[in-house]
């Protein structure tokens, strides 16, 4: 039963975003013909100007992987003149065979939520969309975005020449930790701005067997996080590899193999994962004391906690470097237009009340309105910036990421030494890299 509200909770990072619907679009099969009815029509500022006169009915497709009814309800009351139809698609390559059905049968969308690495999934559909003449027509103000914010916007992009997404929610990451477990080995609870050093030996005090249960100090739950710490993407924008002769690789899964050495620390999973995500014992089985804990999934913990009455908190992601405490930044909602849109100043509205503040704070609430998390310490999510790395990744750095989580089960669960588990990374990545570019 947790389990699966766990399952959820966690699909809720994609839910939290967005809506959009159809258009029923005209039979023309002229790609061309298609772009230009995009830029050149304007149904909001076409025909009569007046804020005064009622405005077009119009409908709009929105690719949504999600409950959309959660988030409809409101945008129909910002945007009444709009029918919006949903599809539950998400861009990226586990649905190219529903996406290339939908392009074949012209049931093509006006808005797209976006990962990481979709940008790229729509390049290869010739389907991306240069939303820069509408931020400057709209007067979209980004001046007050922090710094990360903007290089998000510019991370995942194919390439340097136009902004082809705007960035909505970023995923903030924390670090959990329940109190009866410090309580049980009289160990004091962690504090915000806590080192990596801190907390690991932290954890070594509060990790061992109390009356029959073996208590594990520290779980790290998904390696995308501990790549998040690195100062500079494994698979640059050249798709040229990089896991070799970096200090920050080395250090981060020297830190990865410090926390599993503990002895016990180790889940008892029967998968040689260190990385397992859908366990959570921090509340699932309560035998971990601190777990590195998304936000988006708060919810998860506070429903547990009201269920067995579990006293838990939170504080900041743990500092990598005190000169410069940050957490990790690992993915977000994003939104893009189609180039196939009929309707494309309309789309970039709905997105820029999707992006506003106004929005992320209704939508996305530090304490999701759960009176169990409004005592807690939800500032602990934003206290320190998002970890994003100069430049634009590849679309392969996925692969990269993969390979990282792949590298650090190698040196934990097969004994290999550091340089020769990240040797092996970057010769592998290279293999993969080059055989999925052959086969574009």
């Amino acid at each position: 039963m947790k389990r699966r509200r766990l399952l959820v909770v966690l699909g809720l990072l994609l839910c939290m975003m967005l809506f959009v619907g159809c258009s029923e679009k005209g039979s023309s099969n002229n790609t061309e013909n298609n772009k230009g009815n995009a830029s050149e029509n304007n149904s909001s500022d076409g025909g009569n100007n007046s804020e005064n006169e009622p405005k077009e009915e119009i409908t709009m497709r929105f690719w949504y992987p999600g409950d959309h009814e959660a988030v409809e309800e409101r945008l129909k009351e910002v945007f009444p003149h709009i029918t919006f139809e949903w599809e539950d698609i998400q861009v990226v390559n586990a649905y190219k065979e529903t996406i290339e059905e939908q392009i074949a049968k012209q049931q093509l969308p006006d808005i797209m939520i976006l990962t990481d690495y979709s940008l790229s999934v729509l390049k290869g559909y010739d389907m991306l969309f240069d939303l820069t003449p509408f931020i400057e027509k709209h007067e979209l103000d980004t001046s007050d975005w922090p710094d990360y914010r903007i290089k998000a916007m510019h991370a995942h992009k194919p390439d340097d020449d136009g902004i082809y997404s705007l960035p909505g929610q970023l995923t903030y990451h924390g670090l959990a930790y329940n109190k009866e477990v410090f309580d049980k080995f009289g160990v004091p609870y962690p504090t915000d701005d806590m080192t990596w050093e801190e907390v690991i030996d932290l954890a070594r005090k509060v990790t061992g067997e109390r009356d029959g249960t073996q208590y594990r100090g520290l779980d790290i739950a998904l390696d995308p996080q501990m790549v998040g710490m690195l100062d500079d993407w494994l698979v640059n924008a050249d798709d040229e590899v990089h896991f070799e002769n970096r200090e920050d690789v080395n250090k981060v899964l020297s830190l990865i193999r410090e926390v599993a050495s503990i002895p016990g620390n180790i889940p008892d999973n029967g998968k040689e994962d260190f990385f397992d995500p859908w366990s959570y014992g921090i509340y699932n089985e309560r035998n971990v004391a601190m777990a590195l804990h998304a936000r988006y999934i708060a919810k998860g913990l506070a429903e547990s906690a009201e269920e067995s009455d579990m006293d838990f908190d939170f504080v900041s992601w743990p500092i990598l470097d005190k000169d410069n405490p940050t957490q990790p930044y690992t993915d977000g909602t994003f939104y893009a237009i189609s180039p196939y849109s009929e309707y494309p100043d309309e789309a970039f509205k709905v997105i820029e009340y999707l992006i506003s503040d106004e929005w992320i704070q209704d939508s996305d609430p530090l304490d999701y309105n759960m009176e169990i998390l409004k005592n807690k310490n939800m500032e602990a999510f934003t206290r320190h910036p998002l970890n994003v790395p100069d430049g634009r990744a590849s679309e392969h750095q996925v692969t990269g990421r993969w390979l990282f989580g792949k590298t650090a089960n190698k040196i934990i669960y097969e004994g290999i030494d550091i340089n020769t588990a990240i040797r092996e990374a970057q010769e592998e990545a290279e293999t993969i890299i080059k055989d999925a570019k052959g086969s574009d």
